[in-house]
């Protein structure tokens, strides 16, 4: 294999052209931000290939013939086509999307969009890589939406054709763009070398770092580059698994915390005959909520945020007659022991002391085991937790506008919404 030409494709793709050099198709790309991802690719010769595809450990293969008759740029332009699938976790996506043998075409083609997108500005676009244009489909959408749109929920597959086994070589750019794996591609245990799933993590994360400082200082259109950078630098989780979950950790922590009884007969009375030894006791946890009513809270949000808590503590088998909801603005206008959260009446839309809400919770007898507070954080905080309780804050607010903080001594779960969402 010509390991110099390949080369001197990926030098091509990262260098910067000559200081008032006139545009010209072969000059460099300066991309030096593909530099990591360029040289952690492995390649392997194999002529079984068009022209060059690779898998999900980075190895991308090529036919030497094409290699040989192909220009500089024609081979870097394929390196940053495989190049983008890898960094955009096209395989693993593709997974996500149930992918298999009979719908592996309709991704190859929505990945592929997109990789177009993202190498359009610097006229890098392979020939045979589809548009949203031709394809008919609208622009700057994401794999997983251009996939819907190109599949269309296709028949059940017939016997045989969902199979997830071997394709063949020249199925489509490899298993690293759809993570179904072809004829020809060595498995993750080889000494062909491999890219590891946790360096292929962290070279994205570089690759982000370094596209993004780059586009400040060059200008342009990032393509669909740019929805990559976010979701790599700044993944956005769903915030109702989160509070949900710390819902159900605090839960499991209050059930844990039993105590020995003389009601309840030890199981292993029987072994010590004439000794009464106590059982053991977990009472059912008691949940207080404090619900922020000032002005400010969404109220929408609120309503998801409760929700989402009635759904843990229903799971849990929590009863509702343990649960006790605070009203507080400025001051503490309703205390009621409801079913499900939702259900509580509550009044205010005035200033804000969540100071008075938690008052009242130390003050309940016998005291609750979890305390969950629902606020735009805007509030003064006590100094201290209500005694041998676990406090969960969930802090209401909007995506992109920065929020209070919070006491370290709460569990802090950000519940936001986009303002298109918002009221």
């Amino acid at each position: 294999m010509d390991h110099q030409k390949l080369a001197a494709a990926k030098l091509w793709l990262i260098s910067t052209p000559p200081p008032g050099a006139a545009r010209r198709v072969d000059q460099p790309r300066d991309l030096p931000y593909l530099s990591q991802a360029l040289y952690a690719l492995i390649a392997v010769s194999d002529p079984d290939v068009e022209q060059m595809t690779c898998d999900e450990w980075w190895r991308v293969y090529i036919n030497e013939t094409w290699l040989d008759a192909a220009t500089v740029p024609e081979i870097g332009a394929e390196l940053a086509h495989v190049t983008w699938h890898l960094l955009a976790d096209h395989a693993a996506r593709a997974r996500d999307q149930d992918v298999d043998r009979s719908t592996a075409k309709s991704w190859e083609q929505a990945a592929d969009v997109t990789v177009s997108h993202t190498l359009a500005p610097d006229k890098l676009k392979p020939r045979r890589l589809p548009t949203a244009k031709k394809l008919r489909l609208p622009e700057a959408r994401s794999a997983e939406e251009y996939f819907a749109l190109i599949s269309r929920l296709p028949p059940k597959a017939k016997d045989g054709e969902g199979d997830p086994g071997d394709l063949e070589p020249t199925d489509g750019c490899g298993s690293g763009a759809d993570g179904l794996r072809r004829r020809n591609e060595y498995g993750p245990e080889t000494d062909v070398g491999a890219v590891a799933k946790h360096e292929a993590t962290e070279i994205r994360k570089q690759v982000a770092v370094e596209y993004k400082r780059h586009q400040t200082t060059r200008g342009g259109d990032p393509g669909d580059a740019l929805r990559w950078v976010k979701q790599t630098l700044d993944p956005e989780v769903p915030w109702e698994p989160l509070l949900g979950g710390a819902v159900r950790r605090a839960v499991g922590w209050a059930a844990g915390r039993g105590d020995y009884t003389y009601t309840r007969p030890s199981r292993r009375s029987s072994s010590l005959p004439g000794v009464v030894l106590p059982g053991q006791h977990r009472p059912v946890p008691r949940v207080s909520i404090i619900i922020d009513t000032s002005y400010s809270v969404d109220d929408n949000l609120l309503a998801r945020a409760l929700g989402e808590v009635d759904g843990a503590l229903m799971s849990l088998g929590v009863p509702g007659a343990q649960m006790t909801i605070y009203s507080v603005d400025a001051a503490v206008h309703t205390v009621e022991k409801v079913r499900r959260a939702r259900d509580a009446k509550l009044v205010g839309a005035g200033g804000t002391d969540l100071r008075l809400g938690f008052r009242g919770v130390e003050a309940e007898r016998p005291r609750p085991d979890i305390v969950i507070c629902f606020t735009d954080g805007d509030t003064p905080w006590p100094s201290a937790p209500p005694p041998g309780a676990v406090v969960i804050a969930a802090i209401l607010g909007r995506r992109g506008f920065s929020l209070p903080p919070t006491p370290q001594w709460a569990t802090r779960v950000e519940c936001l919404v986009d303002d298109r969402w918002a009221r």
